[in-house]
């Protein structure tokens, strides 16, 4: 497993939400800048478009779409598993901002003004803005980062003897250790060891796949041993 810790994942999915609600109720301090600016880099990282990368068409796949819902009951479960306060918390909140079902039957029986259309559209743009800021930046591109540096990793462990070190009868000290020290591994694993010819499958959700593409094949910058 290459993925972000689950309890880091939570703990900047809450930074994320905060600086989204300051920047958001900050508008005079360059907060709203600061916000779009945010979600537009973490959108260009996270989601690239692009003849490279994949189009709407494999995001439709009838394969894909049957076991939807599967993925929609195991990652809620996934955070209740590990934090159950903090995921009972944001059940709470959500089931208050969405007020009781009487108050929803009133509502709708009652015919809305044209202030009241325009303060729930300005509500749900709102909200929409702050989910796009956490579900852009913290769930997509800072995960992005660690998936593709876990398989960047894999990969060197893979990488033959001559490849690593230009010192051949004094090769490094690490060389046979593993370098995926971010990764945890199912019991019994065996350490991937210096070979040719090898390839590292890696299995990845499907918001991941054009954000991770992108850092392994252009940020040369950011993972200078990637060649």
């Amino acid at each position: 497993l290459g993925d972000q810790r689950i309890n880091i994942t939570v703990a900047q999915l809450k930074n994320g939400a905060r600086e989204a609600m300051t920047d958001l109720i900050q508008p005079w301090n360059g907060g709203w800048k600061r916000l779009f600016d945010s979600i537009q880099t973490a959108r260009e990282e996270a989601v690239p478009f692009g003849s490279n990368f994949l189009g709407i068409g494999s995001f439709l796949d009838p394969k894909l779409l049957l076991a939807a819902p599967v993925s929609l009951i195991k990652y809620p479960m996934s955070y209740f598993v590990k934090s159950p306060v903090a995921t009972a918390v944001v059940l709470s909140v959500l089931v208050l901002l969405s007020g009781d079902e009487a108050s929803a039957n009133s509502l709708a029986n009652e015919e809305l003004g044209l202030p009241d259309m325009l303060v729930s559209l300005l509500v749900s743009a709102l909200e929409t803005v702050v989910f796009a800021r956490i579900f852009l930046k913290e769930l997509l591109a800072e995960r992005n980062e660690v998936l593709a540096f876990n398989i960047l990793e894999q990969c060197r462990n893979y990488q033959s003897k001559e490849e690593r070190s230009p010192w051949i009868f004094f090769p490094a000290a690490d060389e046979q250790s593993d370098k995926s020290t971010g990764a945890v591994y199912a019991p019994g694993s065996v350490t991937a060891k210096p070979e040719e010819g090898k390839v590292v499958v890696a299995v990845l959700g499907l918001a991941h796949c054009n954000g991770i593409k992108k850092i392994l094949t252009e940020n040369e910058k950011r993972f200078p041993l990637m060649s």
